[in-house]
């Protein structure tokens, strides 16, 4: 009996000093609490994303075939992949009209020696009258003279500047210069600001510049939601087909103003230690901005 009194003395003990620690504990974790300082975690900076292909801004067709069976291609003069500008010769073609020229040249010096005629002998009313009729007779018989040159040596020549391209199925393009394409939804339209400035991410990690050049008013597709396409212009010749990331400019991050102490420092807290670290502000209506200095997801120790 008395083993057993004994043995309920000591789980009582035990149970004491259990409730103990726990209240104590608490009461420390209070204490904790309330004597921590106030700390602010840096969130993303308010930049827009948006994905981008690099697509031609304009896409002509041009053919190195003979039109007719009697004509055929006399010259190239431009390989795959090469630059061209507007009105540069492709190719040339050749159409033997020898018989239609020697017509059009009969035609001609006959209307030449009509007028000849004219000249020579006295001006009556009728004189004229068949002198119009000749002339009008040689300034046809001159452009039915051109259109044949032209037909038997006819020229392709390249309708806009840009890059000469054949496909596998023989089909050749001029493509324009190259610029960066996109969609974008409703929701996200309005934060394409045309002549916006935008920093272009390619697929290496390289940053270039760039600008919100054009947005589609009308959306392209509208099941469920509508999307529009916006163009990026840029300096950077880039390559066709290469996917890029746009950003947009950002004001920085947003910091609260009890962030800041003595000139424009903040204090970092990694480890459980205070950093002083410099950064640059912007200040834009009520807010304070850090362009500089920080990144997201630091921890600051605010007053």
């Amino acid at each position: 009996m008395k083993k057993i009194k004994i043995a309920i003395w000591g789980i009582n003990v035990v149970l004491v000093a259990i409730i103990l620690f726990l209240v104590m504990g608490k009461g420390m974790n209070n204490s904790s609490t309330n004597t921590a300082e106030k700390t602010y975690i840096v969130r993303t900076d308010n930049s827009n994303y948006f994905n981008g292909i690099v697509q031609e801004n304009d896409k002509r067709a041009v053919s190195d075939q003979p039109k007719s069976e009697d004509e055929t291609l006399a010259s190239s003069r431009v390989i795959n992949g090469q630059k061209v500008t507007k009105g540069q010769i492709l190719f040339t073609f050749y159409r033997d009209m020898s018989s239609d020229l020697a017509s059009a040249n009969s035609e001609i010096q006959q209307a030449q020696l009509a007028i000849q005629d004219y000249n020579s002998s006295d001006q009556t009313t009728a004189d004229k009258i068949e002198l119009s009729k000749n002339q009008e007779a040689l300034a046809l018989a001159q452009a039915k003279l051109n259109k044949i040159n032209k037909a038997q040596n006819r020229t392709v020549t390249a309708p806009i500047s840009g890059t000469y391209y054949k496909d596998d199925s023989g089909r050749s393009y001029i493509y324009g210069s190259p610029v960066i394409q996109g969609n974008v939804n409703e929701y996200s339209l309005s934060k394409i600001k045309l002549g916006q400035n935008v920093t272009v991410i390619k697929n290496d990690g390289t940053k270039i510049s760039g600008n919100f050049q054009q947005k589609d008013a009308i959306p392209y597709s509208t099941h469920n939601v509508s999307y529009y396409h916006f163009r990026v212009a840029t300096d950077t010749k880039l390559s066709y087909g290469m996917h890029v990331q746009i950003k947009t400019e950002a004001d920085g991050y947003k910091i609260p103003k009890n962030a800041l102490w003595a000139r424009n420092t903040v204090k970092v807290l990694k480890n459980g230690k205070k950093h002083k670290k410099h950064v640059t502000i912007k200040k834009k209506d009520q807010n304070y901005y850090v362009i500089d200095g920080l990144k997201a997801g630091d921890k600051i120790v605010l007053k």
